[in-house]
């Protein structure tokens, strides 16, 4: 099986890390991959360990982890106006549920704004004897209302924390071989692709293997943010991140988070809409945005799943038994079993299947 260039081999047990190949960093000789993000619990524990054991039982090729650091307003006015805690995380306990439930492989993240080098360096000690090998290496954001800037720090880029974990995992290991798999963030849905290829091509060099997105809804982002990276000699994957586009207040408040504005069609769409047609109508478009990317050559699809389990687990169905991953498009007959199964399983729902308006067909 083919590998990253520089990076560990899988273990017998491992599942793949995607490879690069050609402009979208499309795998070479066996399928792309599916990978799922978890979330920390919220609210009800029990739900939340119920709701992520079933994304575990289908078998992703890997889950990650979030991490949010905990946040503190100062008190003095000698104190920075806000700054990070360390103490025991949320994410910990995701991790060791994953850990000792499944035998699916784990990326946990890591975020450095203003953290000292020290902590961050417990954090990944913690978590490699935990048993992670895959780190996802982030910035992480401030907290609402206060600026990056605000909170002091010792690492002020992703990149920086790329290079603490190659230098904990040298220490650690101490065989001077790879055995660390890290993950960068990437952001499709920019007007200028020029300054986040020279940030992905700063991480890479820091030591990163792959790159997952941010949420984008048009492929034409991704691709040409993929087109440019390769142009530019970003040769490590990149992995386009994908949201089950099923609720459209969700979507609203998570382009108040990230700056990435719903498409005026997809909000028509799910604008009107109610229960289970709004959720077809949401996973015809998710369906067809992973279609057009895999066309493009992305080496595999992660699944921001917000441990939503019902419409993660019918992307996730469509994907395989649709033959998506394998190669096919989103067809009629596709997405009349989605409506199918949502209208069956939705108490007075309207049984009458309209045909979609852009059905896809098989490729060639």
């Amino acid at each position: 099986m083919p590998t990253i260039p520089g990076a560990p081999a899988p273990a017998a047990h491992e599942s793949p890390v995607p490879t690069a190949s050609g402009p979208a960093s499309a795998p070479v000789g066996r399928a792309p991959t599916l990978s799922l993000e978890l979330f920390p619990p919220r609210a009800s524990a029990s739900q939340t360990w119920s709701a992520l054991d079933r994304l575990l039982a289908t078998a992703p090729d890997f889950v990650s982890v979030t991490y949010r650091p905990t946040f503190v307003l100062g008190t003095r006015p000698a104190d920075p106006a806000v700054r990070v805690v360390r103490e025991h995380n949320p994410a910990e306990d995701v991790v060791a549920h994953v850990l000792a439930r499944s035998d699916v492989d784990l990326m946990a993240h890591l975020t450095c704004i203003g953290y000292r080098k020290r902590d961050v360096v417990e954090i990944i000690r913690l978590f490699l004897a935990m048993g992670v090998r895959r780190f996802l290496a982030l910035r992480g954001d401030p907290p609402r209302g206060h600026d990056a800037d605000e909170l002091p720090g010792e690492l002020a880029h992703a990149e920086d924390l790329v290079r603490v974990i190659r230098e904990v995992e040298s220490e650690y290991f101490d065989d001077g071989e790879r055995h660390l798999t890290i993950a960068v963030a990437a952001y499709p849905a920019v007007l200028d692709h020029g300054r986040g290829v020279e940030i992905l091509a700063a991480k890479q060099a820091a030591g990163a293997d792959l790159a997952i997105t941010q949420v984008f809804y048009d492929s034409e982002d991704y691709l040409s943010l993929a087109r440019a990276a390769t142009y530019c000699g970003v040769s490590m994957p990149l992995l386009p991140g994908i949201l089950p586009m099923t609720d459209l207040s969700r979507l609203s408040r998570l382009a108040s988070l990230t700056g990435v504005p719903i498409p005026e069609g997809l909000a028509a769409s799910l604008g009107p809409a109610r229960g289970a047609q709004a959720v077809v109508r949401g996973i015809d478009a998710t369906l067809r945005l992973a279609t057009e990317v895999l066309d493009g050559g992305a080496p595999g699809i992660h699944l921001y799943t917000f441990n939503r389990t019902r419409p993660a687990l019918d992307v996730i169905s469509q994907l395989r038994l649709g033959g998506i991953l394998g190669g096919e498009r989103v067809s009629a007959s596709m997405q009349r079993d989605v409506r199918r199964a949502y209208l069956n399983a939705t108490p007075g729902g309207d049984r009458r299947m309209p045909e979609p308006a852009h059905a896809g067909s098989a490729r060639p």
